[in-house]
Parts: structure tokens; sequence; C-alpha cells
């Protein structure tokens, strides 16, 4: 059976060093699916989109080398009972880190302030998650805000630096909770001490959950429903099964950051959208009249990519081209999980590899770590000599070109740090993401 692979994707022959002989590259702009012919396993990335496209009986597995997985017409696939997998969490420690780096250039450039500014996380899965718990353990004030996430909440990892807020609203579906959110209101005895200065984006881009076709985990279906088997709105409001059954769509993410939420937000707010073009209404921050509101965004994802608007990414602060994920750990365990998913559908044995990648040796260096933590509550220096995202600006025309051949970024897991002896701050680091070498 041959395997088709996108000729972008890293670390290909060294997982498939035993297949090499079935494997052939395509580029994704000129990948025809439609007309492949013979029996063939298919490995795309996220910039490959299924949609509108005819699938062919020929092809028998679909796997992409991505997390995201809205450019993959599942339903389709289902009707034709075609399997798929994706490399689902691979790449959420890079992202975090995207996130932490960027918190980091703010702080270095004051337009953060730990002693009077919060966060807000919008989004509390996997990558979300992991931001609102290391903010909380480095003692920023973060709130997180996911209406479907039963588990944030009761999770039992946050302390009193961060609360997670549910979906607050009137109505069905409607956007009142984010808006309250982000306008720092009182909402279930959560009192903000702070202003929201930064709001990071880790949420699918999707027009809102579907409720008829339960397209919702039992757990999360669970907890729509009040005791009586109706709807039950946060702030007491139950609905009748009748209510609920005319709803169809709940909680849209799609152009979530709006003119209303927009207009809102504190003067000099910051916004990193490290999710989906599309969840951050770029027509909405184009008309924003930055006199009356100035809103400072940092977008790694853009609506119609690659063909981006370059009066939206001339209005951001700065922006990287959709590489937020892409640290060569993150790439590495992409292709690696598309490897085992292609190894366990045509039942060949699983072949471990010996890790490729190169780990960075730095010497600790006490005094700046001790200096940063002091005035940033980060080690501002450290993370940004491993990371600077601002370094990673492009300009419109190059952004393809860019993002498939992205591959230097190293991530902050192959940092070893030699020479750190303090017992609290070796937690911090490993707390972070970086290696810590025995003493």
């Amino acid at each position: 059976m041959k395997i088709l692979i996108d000729k972008n994707i890293p670390y290909v022959e060294h997982f498939f060093a035993d297949h090499l002989d079935q494997i052939e590259y395509f580029s994704d702009e000129d990948f025809e699916i439609e007309n492949v012919k013979e029996e063939s396993v298919v490995v795309v990335r996220s910039t490959y989109k299924t949609h509108g496209k005819k699938i062919p009986e020929s092809i028998k597995f679909l796997c992409s080398a991505s997390t995201g997985e809205d450019h993959i017409d599942k339903k389709e696939l289902n009707k034709m009972k075609i399997p798929y997998a994706f490399s689902t969490g691979a790449n959420a420690i890079a992202v975090a880190e995207y996130v932490f780096s960027t918190l980091a250039l703010m702080l270095k450039e004051r337009k953060f302030d730990k002693n009077f500014h919060a966060a807000a996380i919008i989004g509390c899965g996997n990558i979300g998650g992991k931001v609102i718990k290391t903010l909380d353990t480095f003692h920023f004030e973060a709130y997180g805000y996911d209406p479907l996430n039963v588990d944030c909440e009761y999770s039992n990892t946050l302390t009193n630096e961060s609360e997670f807020i549910e979906y607050s609203g009137d109505q069905i579906g409607d956007e009142y909770g984010l808006y309250e959110a982000l306008a720092g209101e009182v909402l279930h005895d959560i009192e903000y001490t702070a202003t929201i200065k930064l709001i990071s984006l880790h949420v699918p881009l999707h027009d809102g959950i579907d409720i008829r076709n339960k397209d919702l985990t039992k757990q999360q279906f669970q907890r729509l429903l009040g005791p009586y088997g109706a709807y039950s709105i946060v702030r007491g409001k139950v609905l009748s099964p009748a209510d609920f059954d005319e709803a169809s769509h709940l909680f849209p993410t799609k152009n979530i950051i709006n003119k209303e939420i927009l207009e809102q937000l504190s003067d000099g707010a910051i916004i990193i959208n490290t999710s989906r073009g599309g969840v951050v209404c770029e027509k909405d921050f184009l008309e924003l009249d930055d006199d009356l509101h100035y809103i400072r965004l940092i977008s790694d994802v853009f609506e119609n990519e690659p063909n981006i608007n370059k009066d939206f990414l001339d209005k951001n602060l700065f922006a990287t081209p959709h590489i937020a994920g892409h640290s060569q750990y993150a790439r590495y365990q992409m292709t690696k999980m598309a490897y085992e998913n292609v190894a366990n559908f045509l039942g060949i044995k699983n072949t471990e590899k010996e890790n490729i990648l190169e780990n960075k040796i730095v010497d600790f260096d006490k005094n700046t770590f001790d200096q940063d933590m002091k005035e940033f509550g980060l080690p501002v220096s450290l993370m940004l000599d491993t990371y600077n995202p601002k370094l990673d600006h492009f300009e419109c025309a190059d952004f393809k070109k860019i993002r498939d051949n992205y591959n230097s970024r190293i991530g902050y897991s192959q940092v070893v740090i030699k020479g750190c002896e303090d017992d609290s701050d070796r937690i911090a680091l490993k707390m972070l993401g970086f290696k810590v070498q025995d003493s």
C-alpha cells in the first residue's frame, strides 16, 4: 500500500525509515486527493483541507500530523467509513511555551505588570489548562473561562491566585458570560483585584456545539442540564426541556472576540491568539478606533490562510506565521504520533526510534534569575533567550514559505540548565518545562 505524505512534514525519513519504498511525497497546494487511484494511506498537515473534496475509495486511511481537526471533514469520512487520526495534544507544550515567552516579552517591555494586571485564559483544555495552572504556580492573577470544561474548576490544582469562571449568560448560547468575565465584574463571589490586561485564546473554531446531534461529551451534557432534566443557567434561571430543544448550538467561538468585546477591554489590553483564525473578528479589529480603544493584538493565526490580510497583519503589535505549536520537540512528537497511527492501521511493528533532537546546555545565571523573579515574577531573560516570538515577525507575502520551512525553534524541554543548586529555583524551572541537570 502506498503512503502519501506531505513533503513539509519533518522527521519522516527518521520515523518511516523501514517503509521509504512505499512513500510518495506531495505538496499540499498541488495535491489532488480526488485523483488517487492506488490504495493509499495519506498523511497531511493542517494546511490541507478535505471539505468539499471528493475522497475516493482508494483512500484507506487519512492521518493528519496536526492537533487541530477542523481541516478534515470527519462527517464525510465517517459516511464513507474511512478511518482517520490526528496527532492530538502533541503541540500543546509548544503553544504554552509560546504564550509564556510572549508574556515574558510583555513583562520586559512594561506592557504587563504582575502587580496590577491579571490574565484571562479563554479555553482551558490541554493548552489553556497548562497556561493557567503555570501562571497560578508563579502567583499571577489569572482567570479561566471555559463553559464546557468541568475538570478545570474542580481539579484542585488552582490556588487562590486563580479562579475558574463558568458561563453566566441569560440565554442559551449567548455571549454575555464572556463579556462579563472580561469586563471584570463580580461573578460567583469572585472579585477581581487587578485589571485584566492579557487575554490568551485557546479554543477550536466552530459555530457552536450542536446539542441536537449531541455533539457533547456525557460530562458536558450533564453539566448543562439542571436537576430535573432542564437547562440550568448559573444565575438561577431554569429553562424547560422544550426551550433546551429549540437551541441548536451553544457557545460559538467564531468571532468570539468581536466589536462588543474589543470596545470594553481596558486600554492597552493584550490579546494573544494561537487558536484559529476567525476566533478574532479581523473586520471588527480593523475598524476599531485606536484613539478610543487601544488594543494590542498578537496573532499567530489568521483568516484565509495562507492569503492573509496585510492591513490586519500590520495592525498587530507583532505576528507570527502559524508556528506557535512548532517547536522542534512538538513537530517531532507530531510526526512520531502520525507514524504510530499509520503503523497501527497497517498492522506493522511500531519500532521505537532513538530521539535525534539535540539539547542546548545553558549555565544557570543565579543573579539574573533572582533579579528577573523579583522584578517580573518569571525568569524572563532565560525564557526570551530560549525563544523570543517577536523575532518570528514576518512580511505578508512570506507567510507560507516561512511556515512550510519552519523547524529551528528550540523548545524549553530541549534546554538543559546546569549549575542550579537551589531546590525552589529548580522547581520553578521545571514547572516552565526546562530540564535541570542533577548536581
